[in-house]
């Protein structure tokens, strides 16, 4: 657990600057409300900037603001320029630079003044200050007590954000990591007349066709581990090809296994063009932070991790994953 030095943060942002707010690779609701919280918190007196790494969902495109967030794969020079010219850059829900794809040997050049607030595991020094916290429900929660501590006022706009992003990253407020101060911070930003039920809908009730199309094909795919609780699902690329595929369709699929009964840990494979995709997740005592750390160069919190292989197709990457899984239950 890492904290912050507030008061010098508040004398950095006692003057106008430049500021860049960025997050990882293929952005979530965490990843895009924390950062338009923040920016909503600050535009007023800066210069900000969010640049994430590539497109985010469309899910995801009714956010407030979210027309202004320029995407650094598709606009790389502008990005680029705005980066040089950052005084201070907020790095969002991550902990690994490797974590923003394109971005990250710029990032990593960047001489601006560098603030983490991130609640994943064992994150890298690569900030001039931390706020990191893995027993946190989401970074959005996090940011809203960055946001108190400096004494900014939450507006609807703020609040929309913060919402979505906790929404989002608790699996409707469902995960373990969920506590009363979690359902407290709901209660706050639902006081500032949000529509909370219109967010569902924009969130969960407006999926494309192509979303059904390949749930249909997983569910065929389905592989179910007895001996280990554990199922795995995948898509192939010409599964993605053939179902016209756009980013977010695939968003929670990893999370259908675990109502199988006696199903703890579930897997997802997703192959593109440069690799494979792996989404992992599962309940009580199975770490899939340490599994994926070990077998799959990855990452995240003992019941939500991913990671990624460039170097197999979907048929070897499903036994490597067998006999991984195999050597990880007998140590």
């Amino acid at each position: 657990m890492y904290d912050l030095n507030y008061l010098s943060i508040q004398d950095k942002l006692s003057s106008r600057k430049n500021i860049v707010i960025t997050t990882h690779k293929s952005p979530d609701g965490d990843a895009l409300g924390s950062s338009l919280a923040l920016f909503f918190a600050l535009y007023k007196n800066h210069n900000v900037n969010i640049i994430v790494p590539n497109e985010f969902p469309n899910y995801l495109n009714w956010m407030p603001s979210s027309n202004k967030i320029k995407v650094y794969e598709n606009e790389t020079a502008n990005c680029d320029l705005i980066l040089d010219k950052a005084d201070i850059i907020f790095c969002l829900d991550f902990n690994k630079l490797y974590r923003t794809y394109l971005m990250s040997e710029k990032l990593k050049l960047s001489d601006a003044y560098m603030i983490m607030i991130d609640h994943h595991e064992e994150p890298d020094q690569f900030c001039d200050q931390i706020l990191s916290n893995p027993l946190i429900s989401s970074t959005a929660e996090l940011v809203y007590e960055f946001l108190l501590n400096l004494n900014f006022q939450i507006n609807r706009n703020i609040a929309t954000c913060l919402y979505t992003g906790i929404i989002t990253d608790t699996g409707c407020l469902k995960y373990p990591n969920v506590t009363n101060k979690t359902h407290e911070i709901i209660a706050q930003l639902m006081s500032l007349k949000i529509n909370h039920s219109i967010i569902h809908q924009k969130l969960f009730d407006n999926q494309n066709k192509s979303r059904f199309d390949l749930l249909k094909i997983c569910l065929n795919n389905l592989q179910v581990f007895h001996d280990y609780n554990a199922a795995v699902i995948f898509l192939n690329e010409s599964d993605l090809i053939k179902c016209n595929y756009k980013k977010g369709d695939t968003e929670g699929f990893v999370n259908i296994p675990l109502s199988i009964k006696n199903i703890y840990f579930s897997t997802f494979f997703v192959e593109f063009k440069d690799g494979i995709k792996i989404s992992f997740r599962s309940q009580g005592d199975f770490d899939v932070n340490l599994f994926s750390k070990n077998y799959f160069n990855g990452g995240g919190h003992k019941n939500a991790a991913g990671g990624f292989i460039d170097d197999k197709n979907i048929q070897k990457v499903l036994v490597y994953f067998l006999d991984s899984l195999k050597d990880f239950s007998n140590n």
